[in-house]
């Protein structure tokens, strides 16, 4: 197998993402979580050439700390004006550990959050392939991102898809993509209707 065509990725908490070229055309993505494991196939040709840079957000881990912050000033602060209650012998307690639990929450924001190099669906900007930046290490990683990014572009150019065809083979994959999981029937239905609006 040659290196430029394998990517091997491992997350937080055992997650691992697998990318294979096949075939100088396909692209298999296999997402190993401690849960659930799904694999998908990717034709080149219906993914933008240049991928995105994004930062992704591990939101509910910040909104966990600001709950658990806002919940101890609450208890400490505001319900003992309005309700007969002494919390005075429990607030050093209370204070430590929500402050633990504040920690916690935010260094789990931190970690999960990561920055990522994104291949999008050219019509409906979906995102279907999401690169850790820098991993397993930077080298293998940039072999991997300009070597597909140029087997993308090689494709777009030898094939030369007009737009009803560029348009139908999106929606093909992204119905495909659904039956199986990756895509939400919402997102499906959402996406299906942008595509055939742009195919009138």
């Amino acid at each position: 197998m040659n290196k430029k065509e394998l990517l091997t990725q491992r997350g937080l908490f055992s997650d691992e993402r697998r990318f294979e070229i096949k075939d100088g055309r396909y692209l298999f993505v296999t997402i190993n979580k401690l849960k659930k494991n799904t694999t998908y196939q990717l034709d080149l040709v219906a993914l933008e050439p240049k991928s995105k840079f994004r930062i992704n957000i591990a939101w509910s881990w910040l909104l966990a700390a600001a709950v658990v912050i806002l919940t101890s000033y609450t208890a400490l602060e505001i319900l003992p004006q309005y309700i007969d209650v002494n919390l005075k012998n429990y607030a050093f307690p209370i204070r430590l550990g929500s402050a633990s639990l504040a920690v916690i929450s935010l260094i789990l924001f931190v970690v999960t959050s990561c920055r990522e190099r994104v291949f999008v669906a050219p019509n409906t900007n979906l995102p279907l392939v999401r690169l850790l930046i820098g991993k397993p290490n930077r080298k293998a990683y940039r072999t991997f991102l300009s070597h597909l990014e140029n087997r993308i572009l090689v494709l777009s150019k030898h094939l030369q898809l007009n737009n009803q065809q560029q348009l139908a083979g999106e929606l093909r994959m992204i119905r495909r993509l659904s039956k199986i999981g990756v895509v939400s029937e919402k997102k499906y239905n959402r996406f299906k209707s942008r595509l055939m609006k742009l195919a009138s």
